[in-house]
């Protein structure tokens, strides 16, 4: 059985978010991933200003076109 634990690492110790559903002293064996990023709404909202779907009317909307001007600086298409 595979269960996902939220936990935090602090002073040499995993500490689980919220209770965890484990015998006491159970064994386990620990595979560590960072977080996703805390604000990951605030980076999809710069991107959807940068893509032009954004709320904002100046947004461009000529991204899928010249794609390569909006990331790496090239010419624009015409």
């Amino acid at each position: 059985m595979t269960t996902v634990i939220k936990a935090i690492y602090e002073d040499g110790v995993f500490k689980p978010e919220g209770p965890v559903a484990l015998a006491d002293k159970s064994q386990v064996c620990l595979v560590v991933e960072p977080a996703p990023e805390a604000d990951a709404s605030a980076s999809w909202r710069a991107w959807q200003d940068i893509i032009g779907s954004g709320d904002d009317p100046d947004s461009p909307t000529d991204v899928a076109q010249n794609h390569d001007y909006y990331l790496y600086g090239a010419p624009k298409k015409l």
